[in-house]
């Protein structure tokens, strides 16, 4: 794709949360599974989700409800409606403000990550691993766990 303007990068990976950390950010198009959820709603960054499977369908309806991103479906992908749906997103002043109205609050702790952190290695070092924390669907079979 040698025709792709200079602020368009191809990659096998990328660092995600620094792209998403950029301030020139304004659009995070994703197949929105719940990490990338997390991961836009904590910069602030709308987003336009393109659900694959599982439980990407329900997120991006719900980002969609709050008013925070918009889904296109596979169905519906032209690059008529591609098009229309990142102009959109990326210029929609309500959705830029809902999304960074959820971002301040997701960053609004009581204590930082460093903090928290300490706090639980040293919770799980003074009770002996903490077993009592340990979730019993982990120990169950996949059947037993979704009946």
């Amino acid at each position: 794709m040698d025709d792709l303007p200079p602020n368009v990068r191809l990659g096998k990976w990328l660092p995600q949360q620094d792209i998403l950390g950029d301030p020139r950010l304004r659009l995070f198009i994703t197949h929105r599974g719940l990490l990338s959820t997390l991961e836009s709603m904590y910069h602030g960054i709308p987003v336009l989700g393109m659900p694959v499977f599982a439980d990407q369908e329900s997120n991006m309806r719900e980002v969609e409800r709050n008013g925070w991103g918009r889904v296109l479906t596979w169905e519906d992908l032209t690059p008529d409606t591609l098009t229309r749906n990142i102009q959109f997103v990326m210029t929609d002043e309500k959705l830029r403000k809902e999304a960074a109205r959820r971002s301040v609050i997701m960053k609004d702790q009581p204590q930082d990550a460093k903090e928290l952190t300490v706090f639980w290695v040293e919770y799980v070092m003074r009770h002996n691993g903490a077993s009592h924390l340990r979730c019993p669907a982990v120990d169950m079979t996949w059947l037993v766990c979704h009946i």
